[in-house]
């Protein structure tokens, strides 16, 4: 569903994003959905396969990890394999622990930053990350992960700062691509969020996240005709149209367009 792609980071557009990004999820969740609740039957048992061997991985690592628990190899081999199981936030613990021991390991922090952005992105996934930039790693998600950090506390200058940072590291990545769209979005350029989530959308690799921010982005300035494009792409012609639909609605109710439209001149 798009209520997986439009999150509360994006809500701090304001209030038409916020609302735009609620039509969209409703709108969504009645039509053709971005992700099934359910495999079908073959790919169940793939996905129980992949499961069963992440659990086995998991617990040879987990082996290793209390025999040495100070190792930095070790815990990130460990943490990996938690996360590739569902444990996200065991895993994190065990970067913290390792931490500790390693307090300059310029992998160790920018993983274990990554995993704090990717839970709550914000002042502790910050601290982290500053500190594996400064330790020397040169990590382009590390970057990425930093700048959606910045953007979550509407540091948005520092973030496109570090999204270009990555796109050095890691030149035309869509995600990256979509994370500066963003955040010139939510720093109110948003002809500048147009132009670099086009830039995004036209990757081979760009995923349907990348064209539905895109999408969000036409319809704030009213290019209702262009979001439908973007989302039928991914949706089909119907769910498209019914999302745009609803995106009408809500922006009309909360009477959002001059003050977008004023923004977008200020800015452009």
């Amino acid at each position: 569903m798009l209520h997986r792609v439009f999150t509360a980071r994006r809500a701090r557009m304001g209030a038409l994003a916020a609302t735009t990004a609620l039509a969209l999820a409703l709108a969504g969740c009645s039509q053709k959905q971005m992700t099934t609740g359910s495999l079908a039957q073959s790919e169940a048992g793939q996905a129980n396969g992949q499961l069963t061997q992440n659990l086995a991985i998991a617990e040879k690592w987990e082996k290793a990890y209390k025999r040495d628990p100070e190792n930095a190899q070790i815990a990130l081999g460990y943490g990996q394999a938690l996360a590739a199981t569902g444990r996200g936030r065991e895993a994190i613990g065990v970067y913290a622990q390792a931490i500790s021991h390693n307090p300059n390991d310029p992998e160790l922090l920018s993983v274990y930053g990554r995993a704090l952005a990717r839970e709550t992105p914000g002042p502790q996934s910050i601290a982290v990350l500053e500190r594996a930039e400064k330790s020397g790693s040169r990590d382009w998600s590390a970057y990425s992960a930093l700048g959606a950090s910045y953007d979550a506390v509407g540091r948005h200058k520092d973030a496109q700062n570090a999204y270009k940072k990555a796109l050095a590291l890691k030149p035309g990545e869509s995600a990256v691509l979509s994370n500066m769209g963003l955040s010139q979005a939510l720093a109110g350029d948003i002809k500048a969020a147009e132009t670099t989530l086009k830039q995004a959308s036209r990757s081979p690799d760009a995923a349907p996240q990348v064209r539905q921010n895109l999408a969000l982005v036409y319809g704030m300035q009213g290019k209702f005709k262009e979001a439908q494009s973007e989302l039928a792409k991914d949706l089909g012609a119907e769910a498209a149209a019914a999302n745009v639909n609803y995106m009408r609605q809500m922006m009309s109710q909360n009477n959002s367009w001059d003050a977008i439209k004023k923004a977008g001149k200020s800015r452009g």
